[in-house]
């Protein structure tokens, strides 16, 4: 017994040492970029005014008073929650529609995940020129729905630029989330469905009560995941507003951009950061508490 005891421990000590090597370099490469970005963030680190000396927090309490920074919290926070919603509404309705069955429907499934499957710059840059005010083809689409002699200039103007890049967005991640609900939903034993039928449920009962609570887990990490490319959106802004008019498009990320490579100053934009850094994990473990306390 105690020979099998020793020749357990060889393999489980061995097991170890072969993994040790990619555990340092994974625990090297994820916590130095950490503990850096807090220490700068505590440093008056500005490339233009070679300065670098401890400040403590006057960064972030530089940061409550930046206009540009506050404009671009504010931004982030409509982005983030109108995509949010907007993705699960039409992401389950997608899911929903692609589940039936019709002719057609494999290539329709295929489709859908075009948006998903280009980049984002791509899509940034093609969007850049469906909304110019001139040879754009939403004015023209619009023009012919019945509105004739419509034009509007989006991108120049500080609520049309927030509102087509917020369009964008949905139209480029709600494929993603759809095509996933729909494998969840489609998991689903057909006796729940069968059963809530006879018990006279309509289609809007079993969705709420039958199919959403089934793929909840599945629905509670998608909703995580989004979320958390939502708060850290970068390329769409970079591609398609330059943050602009003025930095009334300017996400978060974006401001860091700035900060760190137009303003050179690396202690704020590190404080920036580190402002992302825990709006992201706030995010992420109000999210995994919630999964936790999920049934299914």
């Amino acid at each position: 017994m105690l020979r099998k005891l020793t020749l357990t421990k060889r393999k489980i000590l061995f097991a170890w040492l072969c993994i040790l090597p990619v555990l340092l370099i994974r625990a090297w490469t994820t916590i130095y970029p950490v503990v850096t970005m807090f220490y700068y963030s505590l440093l008056d680190y500005d490339l233009i005014r070679r300065t670098k000396k401890f400040a403590g927090l006057l960064n972030f309490k530089k940061l409550t008073t930046n206009k540009q920074f506050l404009e671009s919290l504010s931004f982030t926070a409509v982005f983030t929650v109108l995509s949010i919603l907007a993705i699960i509404v039409l992401g389950i309705g997608l899911a929903l529609l692609l589940k039936q069955n019709f002719g057609g429907r494999k290539l329709i499934r295929t489709v859908s995940l075009i948006p998903w499957g280009l980049s984002m710059i791509v899509v940034s840059i093609a969007a850049l020129w469906a909304f110019d005010d001139t040879y754009g083809i939403v004015n023209d689409l619009i023009r012919r729905i019945g509105f004739a002699g419509y034009h509007f200039s989006w991108l120049s103007d500080k609520s049309g630029a927030q509102i087509a890049v917020i369009m964008v967005n949905i139209w480029k991640n709600v494929s993603f989330f759809g095509i996933i609900m729909l494998a969840a939903f489609q998991g689903i034993p057909g006796e729940l469905f069968e059963s809530a039928k006879i018990d006279g449920a309509n289609d809007w009962k079993i969705l709420f009560h039958v199919s959403l609570p089934y793929v909840m887990r599945t629905f509670i990490i998608m909703i995580i995941f989004i979320g958390v490319s939502q708060i850290n959106s970068f390329e769409i802004v970079y591609a398609m507003t330059k943050g602009g008019p003025g930095t009334s498009t300017s996400l978060l990320a974006y401001r860091l951009y700035m900060e760190a490579t137009k303003n050179m100053n690396y202690g704020m934009a590190s404080a920036i950061t580190v402002v992302m850094f825990l709006a992201t994990a706030v995010y992420g473990v109000v999210g995994l508490s919630i999964y936790r306390k999920v049934d299914y």
